[in-house]
């Protein structure tokens, strides 16, 4: 998924119209159309806060990692770069692909080797009461194991992918959402295509 697709993908999934996107970053809706169709290698940096605002975005995702690098380095915070994948489902599920967006910089604390981790962006509001919103950059550690009590990203079938609390009860796998609108979802130990991909390292809210 490319940059210009992401900004429309999101537009779309807030139900947002070229016309809001156009009043909060203050330019034409055929500037915003310009944006959708990949032109932005001369947003201004102003346009870029804005637009990731109302998108409720990391900067990062829009114009690659240039920003957020500038920004670490300006606060003389240690950085890693790590793979950003298409968006993780903190809702009711939702689909996980193997194409990585961009390498994207993250503070390095807490964290090892940059090839232990990948990071996506959370959709939905399923995780709020775990304190993960949607638009936040989950940072998760590849591993197939996690312990009862751990967050973790769960391929329930092939495709579906989701971030849940792990939790084992009467011999059956439960994956929770941290949200009481949502309900558990139960997973047979012996459902082939069920597996952990990752477990929660962070959560990095996005950059005002």
């Amino acid at each position: 998924m490319e940059i210009k697709d992401i900004i429309k993908s999101r537009r779309k999934d807030l139900n947002l119209t070229l016309a809001d996107i156009a009043k909060a970053c203050n330019v034409s809706e055929a500037t915003v159309s310009r944006w959708e169709s990949g032109d932005i290698g001369d947003m201004k940096r102003s346009r870029i806060a804005s637009l990731a605002k109302i998108l409720n975005l990391s900067p990062s995702v829009i114009v690659g990692t240039v920003e957020d690098e500038n920004m670490y380095k300006s606060s003389n915070i240690d950085f890693i770069r790590i793979p950003l994948y298409p968006p993780i489902c903190c809702g009711d599920g939702g689909f996980i692909e193997d194409n990585i967006i961009e390498y994207i910089p993250v503070p390095s604390k807490g964290l090892e080797s940059p090839d232990n981790y990948y990071c996506q962006l959370a959709k939905g509001d399923s995780m709020i009461d775990a304190g993960i919103d949607d638009g936040d950059l989950l940072v998760f550690e590849k591993t197939s194991q996690v312990y009862s009590g751990m967050i973790g990203a769960f391929c329930i079938d092939e495709n579906e992918a989701t971030c849940k609390k792990y939790t084992e009860s009467n011999g059956m796998i439960i994956l929770k959402p941290m949200n009481s609108k949502y309900d558990p979802i139960p997973i047979d130990p012996l459902n082939n295509h069920f597996r952990c991909v990752g477990k929660l390292k962070k959560s990095i809210k996005n950059f005002e």
